[in-house]
């Protein structure tokens, strides 16, 4: 097994979040568990957890695994469930297979994702109500009624287009 554990800080700076690197070469069953971000270029079977961390799959990634983390970003293959408490981003190279929920959720042009999505806002938002919208692509005079199909000879004559103003157009020009 090749894990690499690289640091993205100097030795003059002030502690902060690690970075772990699981290189291309790398093969890996079971459970990860990390802090900071982890980088994973690899194959990962199994469960990927972090209470706090950013998981960065690369595009060369092959992970068959449940994840769950604070930050999920996704540019390789993934087959399992995400759990992205507050964002998961799937980059234009991107395949996921599998059902996510998220914070928020961004899909590259390209990126390919097979699956449900769930948002862990749904709660927050208020959603609309939609009697008084179908209302409005009811036939005028019918309110409730089901629109039916025009029969006979009326269901021949095309009707008279009309501008935004509501006046029939003569000969091409509205007027």
């Amino acid at each position: 097994m090749n894990i690499t554990s690289e640091t993205t800080r100097n030795e003059n700076e002030l502690p902060g979040p690690k970075v772990t690197v699981l290189t291309r070469d790398t093969e890996f069953r079971g459970t990860v568990g990390f802090t900071g971000e982890l980088q994973l270029n690899g194959r990962l079977e199994g469960e990927i957890l972090s209470e706090d961390g950013t998981l960065v799959i690369g595009d060369t990634a092959l992970v068959k695994a449940d994840i769950r983390a604070k930050k999920v970003v996704v540019r390789g293959r993934v087959f399992g469930n995400i759990l992205a408490r507050e964002r998961l981003e799937l980059v234009g190279s991107a395949r996921v297979f599998g059902d996510v929920q998220s914070g928020a959720l961004a899909i590259e042009q390209g990126a390919v994702f097979v699956g449900k999505s769930e948002s862990l806002q749904s709660d927050k938002v208020e959603r609309p109500e939609t009697d008084s919208f179908f209302k409005l692509l009811t036939p005028a005079g019918r309110e409730g009624a089901p629109a039916r199909p025009l029969k006979g000879p009326e269901a021949a004559k095309p009707l008279p287009a009309t501008p935004m103003g509501g006046k029939p157009v003569e000969k091409g020009i509205p007027s």
